[in-house]
């Protein structure tokens, strides 16, 4: 399929787009309230490919937080291979933006006899998947028309993350004064995402030129941020069309150091704090010795050298991050989705044509 949106736009579009979703959450969530209302919650599944994935790794540790129980955010086929095991007060969150991914339609098949709780989450009205669920929840960011996923990607999120403080409401686990704390973190977190935009453009514009040289990247950040981690490595290889690998900073340093070549650029995901964070740093220490070439996102103060080009900090991005501590992977995804888009049109990739155009259809996984 040939799309013929601007992706760039759609970045631009996600502070009101997200503006929009928490302004109409009562209507959104209606089905999905109704059929978890009285409803006693063993564990929550929360099932999709690709960026829906990504979406889900992203609001688990939130959700586990909020609700006291199991949030486990799995991939369509693994979910199928332990329906019989699965408890019949589980919640089922199937995710699909374009409601087309085969595999997901196929999983709440599965589970929609035995689990009377499973949702479809999807950007499209009337398409496919919300054919299959007991309720449908609607991500309203508009038709996305364009090769790679961007303002979907951050609606998603955020969607989930309003889905899990419903439920945390309706179980008694979050009282009223609590659940309006949170919304005004998310509105504060939505209205300074104009000035993150703002701030990161001239940063990645710059950063794209020097992709354009790139054959061989590596994505490191900490579990605070294993969604935004995962959706950079997808979107970086869909788009720039180069190998992309990622891993937090500790699996990086079991083996993985190994395949580090000259070659290998690194960008750095630097959570707001953690342990992860001085991991990291000692990581971009050492291949800063060794020269290789790297970038970094929300890096704390600098505490050697300079960049392989003599200019301190030119290869490293500081924005205006909030840095909230449950909502940070809606702010974080900003500055690499602009870079990547911008990436590909330094690379004179047209990422809205797709490299094989007829994979989907010999592999049937769209419909």
């Amino acid at each position: 399929m040939v799309y013929q949106g601007d992706a760039l736009n759609y970045i631009y579009e996600t502070p009101d787009i997200l503006q929009g979703i928490l302004e109409k959450e009562e209507i959104l969530f209606r089905e999905s309230r109704e059929i978890l209302a009285g409803r006693e919650i063993s564990e929550i599944y929360l099932t999709g490919s690709g960026s829906s994935y990504n979406a889900a790794a992203a609001v688990c540790a939130f959700a586990k937080k909020l609700l006291g129980i199991r949030v486990i955010p799995v991939y369509p086929v693994s979910l199928m291979e332990d329906a019989e095991i699965i408890s019949d007060q589980a919640v089922i969150l199937g995710i699909s933006q374009q409601g087309t991914s085969t595999a997901v339609i196929q999983a709440l098949d599965m589970l929609r006899e035995k689990c009377a709780a499973v949702i479809s989450v999807t950007g499209e009205y009337n398409t496919e998947i919300t054919r299959h669920g007991n309720a449908n929840l609607y991500v309203e960011c508009g038709y996305e028309d364009a090769g790679a996923t961007t303002k979907g990607y951050t609606a998603t999120v955020l969607t989930l993350m309003l889905f899990v403080m419903m439920a945390a409401e309706l179980t008694g686990r979050l009282n009223v004064r609590e659940a309006a704390a949170y919304r005004k973190r998310l509105y504060e977190m939505i209205r300074n995402m104009r000035q993150v935009i703002a701030d990161c453009r001239p940063w990645c514009e710059k950063m794209a030129q020097e992709l354009k040289t790139s054959t061989d990247m590596i994505v490191i950040s900490g579990g605070s941020l294993r969604g935004s981690l995962l959706e950079g490595v997808l979107k970086f290889s869909e788009t720039c069309r180069f190998p992309v690998r990622g891993y937090e900073a500790e699996e990086f340093m079991h083996g993985i150091y190994n395949s580090v070549n000259a070659s290998t650029d690194f960008l750095y995901l630097f959570p707001a704090d953690g342990y992860e964070v001085q991991r990291m740093m000692k990581l971009y220490e050492y291949y800063e010795a060794q020269g290789n070439r790297q970038f970094a996102v929300h890096m704390p103060e600098r505490v050697s050298g300079t960049d392989r080009d003599g200019d301190s900090g030119i290869r490293s991005l500081s924005c205006g991050f909030l840095d909230d501590p449950d909502f940070s992977a809606l702010e974080y995804m900003l500055p690499q989705q602009m870079l990547f888009v911008l990436a590909s049109r330094a690379r004179g990739i047209d990422l809205n044509v797709p490299r094989d155009p007829e994979f989907h259809t010999y592999m049937k996984s769209k419909l």
